[in-house]
């Protein structure tokens, strides 16, 4: 909803920086789920991961 200047540069965002984010959400991640106490920590990071990969367009709010 955010309009065809959004999705252009998402589509540059995902070619420049946003594959590299991504990979690293993904690699920490697994590297925090190994221990028990790391578990939720890796799971905060892949809720992350839309983020890195399209951020434009997007809000972020407070959920209850």
């Amino acid at each position: 909803t955010a309009g065809v200047g959004s999705a252009l540069g998402n589509v540059v965002w995902v070619v420049l920086a946003g594959w590299w984010l991504a990979l690293g959400h993904i690699a920490s991640a697994l590297a925090l789920a190994i221990t028990i106490i790391g578990i939720p920590f890796a799971w905060a990071n892949l809720k992350m991961l839309p983020v890195a990969l399209l951020p434009l367009g997007k809000q972020i709010v407070d959920q209850p």
